[in-house]
């Protein structure tokens, strides 16, 4: 493998590698075999080492450890052996050096660590250079760029795989986060409904959560007020992905609710003077809200991932907004939609694990909630059930009868909730505006809330 470094004069680099770091690694585990499972299991495998040897010596480790013995010397020299391997690894004489020649086995994490770096890279390389093939033999460009997409995909998505943690690393891990906050600190990004943040603490890094509802629900008004709250009043930066609505059309949402006047009207342009003063005063706030809208109708979870990726970069992120989870182009058109959509759901979550921000990803649910005439549960979910699968929370909106539609009422049910309870809230839906207002939680008479309907809306 080599790389071409552009210059006066062609150069060639060698790949990237350390194999000292990766023989101290193996000579560490050969002192120490707890540290294969406290350190290396799980985030080092035999080909992310650069020498055939070494991948031989950690392979033996692993078989070792499999069978529940202790990785030491003895333990792996009789696991070459049994395999015919001990030889082509370098024979015992290899193994004694490994050992004679690691600086320190407290830094095991340390060699682990650049093993981990250099293979991530040369295999960043061996994509680079298929993405090269795919640019000479693929008939179109759309084709091409799918397809390397998909290999940077798995790629990121490989470095995201950690194995099971000790309970005492997870503890440090968990004592840090703790006291990384401070006491007035929020855990999560409100979302401006004072009742679902006080069951979810607001809206989580990395969970992947899922607004469904039937059409005519508010499932884009409800998300949207999601994004302005987060960029209004807690400046945070916010991607919306909008494949049904055009860029102006969620403009026209953001204005209506920010200003406080109908959008029918504002679209038709029957509006006073004071109200063209106060639409222009909302598009100065607006102006100055870190919120970025991409508009396209064919988009797949690769080019979401690569352009979020380009935001946070340039301007940091902090969550993810996508409308909606159906219009999101599979990656396999023979596939049937089911195993489409649950690729898409996956994705949707790494992507979140990955950038380390809430992805709001809203859904249709299926017609059979019209014919039952019920309120929704999971099964619901339209094409499959790996959506709630996936997803950490999922919201459910929808109307009891005829006298929700009257007044206005949308039930929010919060059907999942990974780390905490689930709830049933009420809130008032005032579609001219596109803005929803907090009415607690639901009566235990089914009715809605008496709460004063402007109390949950944090301005």
């Amino acid at each position: 493998m080599t790389l071409t470094v552009p210059g006066p004069g062609t150069a060639l680099k060698p790949p990237p590698e350390n194999p000292e770091a990766e023989a101290s690694l193996l000579g560490a585990m050969l002192i120490d075999g707890m540290i294969y499972a406290e350190t290396v299991k799980g985030r080092v495998d035999p080909s992310d080492l650069s020498r055939d040897n070494h991948r031989l010596v950690l392979a033996a480790m692993e078989r070792v450890a499999e069978r529940g013995a202790t990785i030491g010397f003895q333990s792996v020299q009789a696991e070459l052996a049994s395999k015919d391997e001990l030889e082509a690894a370098g024979g015992s004489q290899f193994l004694v050096g490994l050992m004679q020649f690691v600086p320190t086995v407290a830094h095991a994490s340390t060699y682990a660590g650049i093993v981990e770096r250099t293979s991530t890279l040369r295999r960043l390389i061996t994509a680079a250079n298929e993405i090269a093939r795919l640019a000479l033999t693929r008939d179109t460009a759309v084709q091409a760029v799918r397809e390397a997409q998909e290999l940077l995909f798995t790629l990121s998505e490989r470095s995201l795989h950690r194995d099971i943690l000790s309970l005492r690393v997870a503890l440090q891990l968990y004592v840090e986060q703790i006291m990384a906050r401070g006491e007035d600190q929020k855990v999560g990004i409100p979302t401006g409904l004072k009742t679902l943040d006080e069951k979810t603490g607001g809206l989580q890094q990395s969970d992947l959560i899922i607004v469904a509802g039937r059409p005519g629900l508010g499932k884009t008004s409800l998300a949207l007020n999601f994004a302005a709250h987060a960029a209004l009043h807690q400046k945070k930066t916010v991607a919306v992905f909008s494949m049904e609505m055009s860029e102006l059309q969620v403009v026209q949402r953001l204005i209506s609710m920010e200003a406080g006047i109908d959008g029918s009207r504002m679209r038709h342009g029957r509006l006073t003077q004071p109200e063209f003063a106060t639409i222009s005063q909302a598009s100065s706030r607006l102006q100055a809200a870190p919120v970025f809208v991409e508009e396209s109708s064919r988009l797949n979870t690769t080019d979401i991932l690569a352009k979020s990726r380009r935001l946070q970069a340039e301007h940091g992120l902090d969550m993810v907004i996508i409308d909606y989870l159906q219009l999101i182009e599979g990656a396999d058109d023979d596939e049937n939609r089911v195993q489409e959509i649950a690729q898409i759901s996956r994705s949707l979550k790494l992507i979140a694990r990955e950038l380390q921000v809430p992805v709001v990803a809203l859904s249709q649910l299926s017609r059979q909630i019209e014919t039952r005439g019920t309120e929704p549960m999971l099964s619901d979910l339209r094409d499959g059930g790996s959506i709630e699968q996936d997803a950490d929370l999922v919201l459910f909106l929808w109307q009891k009868d005829q006298t929700d539609r009257k007044d206005g009422i949308v039930r929010l049910k919060l059907a999942k909730h990974r780390n905490g309870p689930t709830a049933d809230i009420d809130l008032h839906f005032e579609s001219r505006l596109t803005l929803f207002a907090d009415l607690g939680e639901t009566s235990p008479d089914g009715g809605a809330a008496t709460n004063d309907r402007d109390q949950g809306r944090e301005r």
